[in-house]
């Protein structure tokens, strides 16, 4: 069985929208959806956005689900480098955690090296371009350029997510195989709109937005971007979620999507 760990439904649904056999998750403490892929059984379990959710969640999918093959903390990232725009695949090579408090990085967790070079050999074999560095896992939004590039400075990672580290932390306490695939949204000289808006499932109050909103009304010509980026983040993940589940293939009626993407 291969897991695939998910902050909110948005990021995952492109992928979801794929699989024709999908079923709910039978246990009542999980949320996501299940499929088989060319004989492989695949849960998808939403963990909600940040750190702790995203540990909690790991948990609890580890000990209803004891047979896995692999595990894949999957989803959306911010670019702390130049090199990487909006769809672009980022690999970890390994998982930085940082915190507020400390100007160091607090943890460093290594990717098996075996892994890594399997699952970019299946993303090159189907013509999909990924980068690979470090992943920082930070507890919260870094909106504007001065932040990611000082998170640059201090980390050394390429891109930033929430829930990364508490995922592989999880599976390396396991002994179970675990890989980062992540899609990036936004550039390192993007603003962020609406950071911090979101709630746990990625959800965003109309209430809240509508407030922000008002307090920053430049912020509305930059929403459609954002979703632009958002779908095109999305439909990539979904890319190199399928060629994953097919052992490095894309199925035959979905190889065209691939062909003439711009990604690194």
């Amino acid at each position: 069985m291969i897991l695939i760990f998910y902050a909110f439904a948005r990021e995952i649904g492109p992928f979801k929208r794929r699989l024709k056999n999908r079923r709910p998750l039978e246990h009542r403490d999980l949320r996501g959806f299940r499929a088989e892929v060319a004989g492989t059984e695949i849960a998808a379990i939403a963990t909600g956005i940040g750190i702790r959710r995203a540990r909690d969640a790991a948990r609890r999918a580890f000990e209803v689900y004891p047979d896995i093959e692999l595990a894949i903390g999957a989803g959306i990232a911010g670019a702390l480098t130049s090199g990487l725009g909006p769809g672009d695949l980022v690999l970890a090579d390994r998982v930085i955690v940082h915190h507020a408090a400390d100007d160091e990085a607090e943890h460093v967790t290594a990717i098996d090296a075996e892994h890594l070079s399997q699952l970019g050999r299946m993303l090159h074999g189907a013509g999909l371009r990924y980068s690979s560095g470090a992943i920082l896992t930070s507890h919260r939004v870094l909106p504007g350029s001065v932040e990611k590039r000082r998170a640059k400075e201090r980390t050394g990672a390429i891109a930033v997510d929430m829930e990364t580290a508490s995922i592989a932390s999880e599976a390396g306490a396991r002994g179970i195989p675990f890989a980062s695939v992540r899609t990036i949204i936004d550039a390192a000289d993007d603003e962020v709109v609406g950071a911090g808006l979101a709630d746990e499932d990625g959800r965003v109050s109309p209430l809240a937005a509508t407030g922000h909103l008002i307090r920053n009304p430049g912020e509305i010509f930059k929403l459609p971007r954002m979703m632009l980026n958002l779908n095109r983040a999305t439909r990539s993940l979904a890319d190199a979620l399928e060629v994953i589940a097919w052992r490095g293939e894309m199925p035959p009626n979905a190889r065209g999507r691939a062909a003439g993407k711009n990604r690194r």
